[in-house]
């Protein structure tokens, strides 16, 4: 073997690779730290919250305080309630209303008209009062979009009317006896459906619901034993411009943004004309509001979590990688040996998980980037063919493998090479001639000897002590072959 310099090239890549392998390992111990750290961070937030607002802190800011600032101080705090309350109603409505949803530009309005006969007065205030509950409002709701707050829906839609008295009713047996019959009012209206929306096939999935809870009610009426006839009259659909709806629409914005800045200006002017202890506690009292509704940062703590954990894992195995003494690459030990490479021997990565195919694929594309993969068994062939064909050409018949790696899946591959040579008629035999005697006395019965180094396990030391004994008892090296482990 030829002299070696001791410099260590690492590979970025491989390391990479390495990573690559160990996923689950990564994976687990992530989701563990993830599991600590965040939960230590959540819980120290919420001590933090309790303890900054709790009952203590504010008699201590209060201590020295005058009734006079007291009352001074719950006068403007009472005030930012009222602001905020107002605020967070004008929010909610610009954010839940239909009106202020609709487009001002393209409105469209159908509206439907129903011819009312009966002899009640209060049918008309029924049918508006009355007809439409929430169920309906909640399957127009639906209509409009799932995700609407059906409370609103009666701001798309009206239904209104007013009736006349047309006539007497006389109920008697013969023509101008009223003594023993009776008389009764006939009233006549027009009962009106009203719907706005911006297309008009919602205007009309409105308006058949409506007209099934009219139909309904009518049908109620009756049975309460009401003397009522309800029948379509017109029905028309018009799209326009609506002024009205975009004014509507601009004024609510500007009240909302107004009280916004009534809010600042008030709270600018209540700092300025409070001293600094009614300042202090002013602004105690706003946070503990604030924060009473702030949720608790849990997907913020552990996202920290899980990114230490990944960082602290990536840099334990990192330093694992860095400070391992044995060989790291195939480059590594092509330069360690200069000699002749025989063959690659590979294990088979198996995972039953899909993502677990997927990075080892990605790692071994990355170890042997530029090495034409063979499949072990084959790779395990052809090692053995090439041997037998060096052992044949110079007449050799005693073979052995050193090896210094303690590795489960190498003693599985010497096994198998060496039984593969044998029933080619060479005698073989494998082991560490650094660290076993028996090895020692083997490798110098042997004519000949291969070195097989296995990846990140054979020692660059025990290597080149292998190639000294080899020149101590004048026994030839034919060459060496990896064995590159995939755990």
């Amino acid at each position: 073997m030829n002299e070696q310099n001791n410099e260590i090239t690492i590979s970025l890549g491989d390391m990479f690779a390495y990573f690559l392998h160990r996923w689950k390992l990564i994976v687990v111990v992530s989701l563990i730290l993830m599991v600590g750290i965040g939960g230590f961070l959540i819980y120290r937030q919420y001590e933090s919250i309790q303890n900054k607002y709790e009952d203590a802190t504010y008699n201590q800011l209060t201590r020295d305080m005058t009734q006079e600032q007291l009352r001074s101080v719950d006068l403007y705090y009472t005030r930012y309630k009222t602001y905020q309350e107002r605020i967070r109603e004008n929010q909610f409505y610009a954010d839940n209303s239909l009106y202020m949803k609709l487009d001002a530009n393209n409105v469209g309005v159908l509206t439907e008209e129903y011819l009312v006969k009966t002899d009640y007065s209060g049918v008309m205030s029924s049918f508006s009062d009355v007809a439409l509950d929430l169920n309906d409002y909640e399957k127009m709701a639906n209509v409009l979009g799932s995700d609407l707050d059906a409370r609103y829906v009666n701001e798309l839609v009206s239904l209104y009317g007013s009736l006349g008295q047309d006539a007497y009713q006389i109920d008697t047996d013969k023509v101008g006896d009223v003594i023993n019959g009776s008389i009764g009012n006939s009233y006549t209206g027009i009962l009106t459906l009203r719907i706005i929306a911006n297309t008009r096939s919602d205007c009309e999935e409105l308006a058949k619901i409506a007209d099934d809870a009219i139909r309904e009610h009518e049908a109620s009426l009756k049975g309460a034993g009401i003397m009522l006839e309800v029948s379509s009259l017109t029905t028309s659909y018009t799209e326009r411009y609506d002024s009205g709806i975009a004014e509507y629409q601009r004024t609510k914005s500007e009240q909302g943004s107004q009280l916004v800045t009534d809010y600042y200006n008030f709270e600018q002017s209540a700092k300025s004309s409070m001293d600094e202890q009614e300042r202090a506690v002013f602004n105690f009292m706003i946070e503990k509001e604030q924060e009473v509704k702030e949720k608790m940062h849990y997907f913020r703590y552990a996202a920290i979590g899980l990114v230490v954990g990944g960082l602290v894992i990536v840099i334990i195995l990192a330093i694992n990688y860095l400070f391992a003494p044995g060989v790291k690459t195939i480059e590594d030990a092509g330069n360690l040996t200069k000699e002749k490479g025989i063959g690659i021997i590979v294990q088979e990565t198996k995972s039953r998980i899909l993502l677990g195919k997927f990075f080892h694929s990605w790692a071994k594309k990355i170890e042997f980037h530029g090495v034409t993969q063979v499949a072990e068994e084959e790779a395990l062939a052809l090692v053995c063919d090439r041997l037998y064909n060096l052992c044949e050409s110079r007449n050799t018949k005693k073979l052995f493998v050193a090896s210094d790696a303690d590795c489960t899946y190498t003693g599985r591959v010497l096994k198998q090479l060496i039984e593969l040579l044998k029933a080619k008629g060479i005698e073989a035999g494998a082991g560490s001639p650094v660290s076993s005697l028996e090895a020692l006395q083997n490798l110098r019965g042997s004519e000949a000897v291969v070195m097989a180094l296995t990846i990140k396990n054979s020692l660059p030391n025990a290597v080149r002590d292998e190639y000294a004994i080899c020149e101590e008892n004048n026994i030839p090296v034919l060459g060496n072959f990896i064995i590159y482990p995939q755990t």
